[in-house]
């Protein structure tokens, strides 16, 4: 699962990695939640090929929900049955992105009990991204919601001694295959994905009001 992440380049670093023209006014977020607004990169519509930017909801909603409300519960796409789920199998074969990131947290239990946060980095970069789908939705008053979730798998071992599953990443050179896939064997091998460190941080960053850098 991937519950909280952060984002802290400048959107000026971030575009000169992807290429996107976009320049959304993009703070730094040390503290990411489900239902907050983040930054995701898809192919442009217009042209088919280069990358284009937009703020998602994370969280999706499927174009048939009569309402938002299961939005929270669909932060996560499971990369072993997403082509199969109704809530993802048409955004998993038409509508993917990525969504950048510096980092992210997962919780483990510790002797006395408590939750414990660790924060994960890539190993060989300071700024990845997940693979995403989105999807727009449009409510019973006419307003549309483009939304997102992130793909996640089984832990590999260097994120299995926190926790059992880990976000699905895309390697830069891997990004354009991810994209345009349409279906299970697109999914980036492991080879072809981030590996990752982790350190403990503060407990305070359960707090989805925390939001800086003294973790």
């Amino acid at each position: 699962m991937c519950a909280r992440f952060s984002l802290t380049s400048p959107i000026e670093a971030i575009r000169q990695i992807f290429g996107f023209k976009e320049r959304p006014n993009l703070p730094p977020a040390y503290n990411i939640a489900p239902t907050n607004y983040i930054l995701a990169l898809r192919i442009n519509i217009d042209d088919g090929v280069a990358l284009s930017a937009f703020q998602a909801h994370w969280g999706l909603i499927p174009k048939w929900a009569k309402d938002g409300s299961v939005t929270a519960k669909l932060i996560n796409a499971r990369s072993e049955t997403v082509d199969q789920k109704p809530s993802f199998r048409e955004a998993f074969s038409t509508r993917r992105c990525i969504i950048p990131a510096n980092g992210f947290f997962e919780w483990r239990k510790d002797l006395d009990g408590e939750k414990q946060p660790y924060y994960f980095q890539a190993s060989d970069v300071s700024l990845f991204v997940f693979a995403g789908l989105w999807e727009k939705w449009t409510s019973p008053n006419g307003e549309q919601i483009e939304s997102c979730t992130i793909l996640t798998e089984p832990a590999t071992e260097d994120v299995a001694p926190i926790h059992s599953r880990k976000p699905v990443t895309v390697k830069v050179d891997y990004i354009d295959e991810w994209l345009s896939g349409t279906d299970r064997q697109s999914i980036p091998s492991i080879s072809m994905q981030e590996r990752f460190t982790f350190y403990p941080v503060h407990k305070k960053v359960g707090n989805v009001r925390e939001n800086n850098a003294t973790y």
